[in-house]
Parts: C-alpha cells; structure tokens; sequence
C-alpha cells in the first residue's frame, strides 16, 4: 500500500508541476517543465532520514519550525489551485487527502514523505493554510530533508510571504546542500523578488559555488541579475 501511496504521490504532484509557475516539487524531485539542463543534474531522490518527531501531541504542539517572518502578513491563505472549478479533479484530491491521512496515522520512515504529499494535495485545492500546516509536520518530522522546506519556501512565495520565503529556501540549502536543485530555486527567488539584497544574493551564490561547484547555470543567474 505504502508503494502504491507514493506513486500516487508522485502521480498528483506532476500535474501540478504542469499547471503552475512555481510548483512544489514531488517526493522524488521530479524537475519542471522549466528546468534548464543543469538543474535536470539534480533530480536524485532526496534521502529519507529516520523519523524524530511526529508532533502528534495536537493539545501541546510545538511551535513551528518556521513561523511567519515580523515583516510578512499572509492577506489570504486561499489561492486558485491548480484543481479549481473542477469538481471532479477536486473530490479526487479531498479522496486522496483521506487516503493518505489514513497511511499517516501508522507512518514510521514514511512519515515525511507523506506529510509532504498530502500538502501538495492542498496545493492542488488552493488551501495555503493545510499545505502550511502539512509542511510543518514534514519539516518537524524531518528537518534535515530539504524537500519540505523547499516546498514551504514556494508557498510563502506565492502567498507575497517573501522574508519567511526566502529563510525557507535558504534552509533547503542549508540542510542538504549537495542538492543543486535548492541552490538554484532559492537564487532564482532572490533574484526575482528581491534583487536589490545584494548581501543574501552574493552569499547565495557563494555558497552555492562552494557546494555544487561554478556551473554554467549559476553563471547563467549571475549574468542575468547583473544585467536587471
């Protein structure tokens, strides 16, 4: 069942990848119909670290791994996803939501592989709040996975949310910095919503560099905000 859940997974999450500009990404790191060669480099599936804390303790829950920035304030956590005005395509993610919550309840290793999935499906809906939510069960159960705050970081994007955005895309490519892929989504996100922070786009972009190497990629980035 669990092999069939994360297919499934995958499954959803590549037609939302289709279907919006910045997609979250599937468990197995599946590229955008936007990738450049380069970032196709990155696609290996992230690693599964062993379970640490589901926070199931919903009378005392933690707090969360990343609240909201002071400079940020979400107007709306509702977004047109990629599923509205289809009630079809909707019953089928509010099917799978319940699909995969049922998984979720007896999850060991898989428990952040499906938290992350069942966000996604909240992606679909529009519901920012429960992806948010989801993402943050993720992140708690495995904060060293770059997946999850990789995710997070979209959605804060969307939501105009920039500073918590960008802390969350750097966190990607803090905790697994091998991953080409977090260096380049969190670059292109400074470079197009913050391109005057000179201070976090040169330290992006060192860091990357130390990391993944000085691809033709990154160069590509450089010149093009040197250029805006």
């Amino acid at each position: 069942m669990l092999v069939i859940g994360v297919v499934l997974i995958m499954s959803a999450t590549g037609i939302a990848q289709f279907l919006s500009a910045r997609p979250a990404v599937s468990p197995t790191m599946t590229t955008t119909a936007t990738s450049t060669p380069e970032q196709n480099v990155s696609t290996t599936t992230a690693p599964v670290i062993p379970v640490t804390n589901t926070n199931k303790d919903t009378k005392n829950p933690a707090p969360h791994p990343l609240p909201l920035a002071s400079a940020d304030k979400i107007v709306s956590w509702d977004f047109k996803g990629a599923y509205a005005d289809n009630p079809e395509l909707v019953a089928k993610a509010e099917n799978e939501i319940k699909r995969l919550s049922d998984l979720l309840a007896t999850a060991t290793s898989s428990y952040m592989i499906l938290a992350v999935g069942i966000a996604n499906q909240y992606e679909l809906l529009g519901d920012g709040k429960n992806q948010y939510e989801y993402l943050e069960r993720a992140i708690r159960t495995n904060p060293e996975n770059g997946l999850p705050w990789h995710n997070l970081g979209v959605l804060m994007e969307r939501l105009v949310a920039y500073e918590t955005a960008r802390i969350a895309y750097e966190k990607s490519t803090l905790v697994q910095p091998e991953f080409k892929f977090y260096h380049y989504a969190y670059i292109e996100f400074l470079t197009s919503r913050t391109k005057d922070d000179s201070v976090n786009i040169e330290r992006a972009f060192s860091f990357a560099e130390k990391n993944i190497g000085k691809t033709q990629y990154l160069a590509e980035l450089r010149a093009e905000w040197e250029k805006s």
